[in-house]
């Protein structure tokens, strides 16, 4: 029991009409079986073709044995005849776009990058990516590679499809071997530009692509991973840049061109002021500090009254009295719900201490011997903290 691939006869047709020769199911879900089909399965990197079948919309398909079973939303209702078959054409276009224009990246890494055979593909919703085995590439190597498939995308190369048998496979110099095991193999061959064993769709030619954007680069398990995006998925993340980049434009006042300077102006600018902000709360503290310690006990944790300010802030004011007494502090943000007591050394073993305390009063925390930090539910348990802390910390 076999299906007709109408999906390899003519990548374009997105309509058929079908007899269901059986009805199964696929992981708990109802399908069916049909003598002809216009839809791929999930299968070669590629995701399966979504649509509806007598108007009962298709969530899977998947190839078994030769057959390819049709995961549908509910059951198809019984009745003599063929049934309607639709295919999203929208996406089975773009996942075209993508595989046809991976082929073509993929083909010209290894021959502009000094090698970098691909390892594996992934056609994702957003956008796909291809392993290279290249310890890295470089933006100026990724551009050159762009440049190069503008070129082959302009000059609109055919795509033939070569099915062995009846063609001989060792006729080819595939990019990569050939899967073992296979009873047929379909060559997508690029005219010559490359040459791949593959059982996804493809366009008829590169022109169709229209357009690919590698849009980055990273390292990955000793590889390369490229991120890139062809056809209309190149076409709207060029727009979403474009749009970026004028958006930013008039938030800093300025025109496109000027923006990256503007930019890393104003970031230096920032920079300074943090550095500034920085010592002035510093000095701040210490201020603080030195007036809070004239009042305070001779003896025992040095506990400053709970601050409004941020949990920042008590922990620039509880180091500086440390520093400034050589004793235990502790200080508490009460916006944030949270507390830090701080050691001038190691010997208090705050951390070991002090942790037993959270427990009781539902408070998440931690930290070493000289400094401990926690957080809290509500202010009562904050407040608590910092009594039993003094407690513990009296001697």
């Amino acid at each position: 029991m076999g299906t007709r691939k109408l999906y390899y006869e003519d990548t374009e047709r997105f309509e058929c009409e079908a007899t269901v020769i059986a009805r199964t199911e696929l992981a708990g879900r109802h399908a069916v079986v049909l003598d002809a089909t216009v839809f791929y399965p999930e299968g070669g990197g590629q995701p399966c073709d979504f649509g509806t079948i007598d108007g009962i919309p298709v969530v899977d398909v998947q190839e078994r044995d030769g057959v390819v079973l049709h995961v549908l939303a509910s059951p198809l209702p019984e009745r003599g005849g063929p049934v309607p078959c639709r295919v999203d054409a929208d996406r089975r276009r773009d996942h075209m776009e993508q595989h046809t224009g991976q082929h073509l990246l993929s083909s010209r890494v290894l021959k502009l990058a000094g090698g970098g055979a691909t390892v594996s593909f992934h056609l994702g919703q957003e956008y796909s990516t291809v392993d290279v085995d290249l310890p890295e590439l470089s933006r100026e190597a990724a551009d050159r590679i762009e440049d190069e498939i503008a070129r082959i995308i302009r000059e609109g190369h055919p795509v033939t499809i070569h099915v062995c048998p009846p063609e001989n496979v060792s006729d080819f110099p595939l990019r990569r071997p050939p899967p073992a095991g296979e009873e047929a193999l379909r060559i997508v061959d690029l005219d010559g530009l490359d040459y791949s064993a593959c059982c996804g769709t493809h366009l008829a030619d590169t022109g169709r692509i229209g357009a690919l954007r590698i849009l980055r680069t990273e390292k990955y398990k000793g590889m390369t991973r490229i991120y890139f995006a062809a056809g209309e998925r190149a076409r709207r993340d060029a727009r979403r840049t474009a749009a970026l980049t004028r958006e930013t434009a008039r938030l800093l006042g300025c025109s496109e061109d000027e923006a990256p300077d503007r930019v890393a102006r104003s970031l230096e600018r920032i920079r300074e002021l943090e550095v500034r902000l920085s010592i002035a709360r510093a000095e701040r503290a210490a201020a603080e500090a030195r007036v809070f310690l004239a009042d305070a006990p001779a003896s025992g944790l040095l506990v400053l009254p709970l601050s409004d300010r941020t949990y920042d802030e008590v922990l620039e004011a509880a180091k500086a009295v440390t520093g400034l007494s050589g004793r235990p502090a502790a200080a508490a943000s009460r916006p944030d719900l949270r507390a830090v007591v701080t050691a001038p050394d190691a010997s208090l073993r705050l951390g070991e201490r002090l942790k037993p305390l959270l427990a009781g009063l539902g408070g998440k925390g931690g930290g070493g011997p000289a400094q401990f930090q926690a957080q809290f539910p509500d202010e009562a348990s904050l407040t608590a903290f910092l009594e039993a802390a003094r407690g513990i910390l009296a001697g």
